[in-house]
C-alpha cells in the first residue's frame, strides 16, 4: 500500500531539485552535511557491495588547490575545431584565469570506487542521486560535477586525490557541489526529453 504522506514529500524532493551553479560563502551545518552524507550511503550497490568512498571537501585553502590542479590541467588541453563548444570554453577560461568547476560551492563531494568494476560508474551515481535529492530537501543548492571523472588519469589529479585517501585500487568518478545560494531555483522545467518506450 502507497504511503501517500512519503510519496508527497518524494515527490517533491525530485521535482524541486535544479542545478546550482552560484553558492554564498555560508558553511553548510555538520548536522546536515551528515544527512547529506547518510543519504547516499543507504542508495543501493551491486550486490550490495557498498564500495563507493565519499570524499568530503569543506577545508577551503584544499578547495583553492585544487582550483589550482584543474586549471592547470584543462589549460594544457590543445585546442581543437571539432571540440564541444562545453570544453572549448572551459579551456579559454583556464588559460586566461583560473577556472572553478565546482562554482564555489563550500562543499564538494566526490566519489571514487573500485578500479575496473562494471558496476562502479552506476553505484556511484545512486549515491549522487540520494544526496542531490537530501541536499534539496534540506534547502541546499546542489550540481552534478563531472570534471574530475573526465580528468582523473591526468597525473596531477590522480596526486591530489591521492593525498585526500583515494588509494591505488580506486578511480573517481561524478561529484557534488553543495551549498546555500541567494538564488535557490525550485521551480521544475519542463521535461522534453528521455523518451519513454512502451511494450504492453
Amino acid at each position: 500500500m502507497a504511503n501517500e504522506n512519503i510519496k508527497a514529500v518524494l515527490k517533491e524532493a525530485i521535482y524541486q531539485r535544479r542545478s546550482t551553479r552560484s553558492y554564498t560563502e555560508q558553511p553548510v551545518p555538520d548536522e546536515i552535511l551528515e544527512e547529506i552524507l547518510d543519504a547516499g550511503r543507504h542508495a543501493p550497490s551491486a550486490t550490495n557491495q557498498q564500495k563507493t568512498h565519499l570524499i568530503v571537501i569543506t577545508n577551503a585553502e584544499k578547495r583553492a588547490e585544487l582550483r589550482d590542479v584543474m586549471t592547470g590541467v584543462v589549460a594544457n588541453i590543445p585546442e581543437k575545431e571539432d571540440m564541444s563548444p562545453i570544453l572549448l570554453s572551459l579551456i579559454q577560461r583556464a588559460k586566461q584565469g583560473t577556472v572553478d568547476v565546482t562554482y564555489g560551492a563550500p562543499v564538494l563531494i566526490v566519489t571514487a570506487n573500485k578500479k575496473g568494476s562494471v558496476n562502479a560508474a552506476a553505484d556511484c551515481a545512486c549515491v549522487l542521486e540520494n544526496m542531490m535529492l537530501m541536499a534539496s530537501a534540506n534547502g541546499l543548492g546542489n550540481c552534478w560535477i563531472n570534471q574530475f571523472f573526465s580528468f582523473r588519469d591526468e597525473p596531477a589529479v590522480r596526486d591530489f586525490f591521492a593525498g585526500l585517501g583515494v588509494s591505488e585500487e580506486e578511480e573517481l568518478y561524478g561529484a557534488l557541489s553543495v551549498g546555500y545560494t541567494e538564488d535557490l531555483q525550485t521551480t521544475p522545467l519542463p521535461r522534453t526529453g528521455n523518451p519513454v518506450t512502451y511494450i504492453r
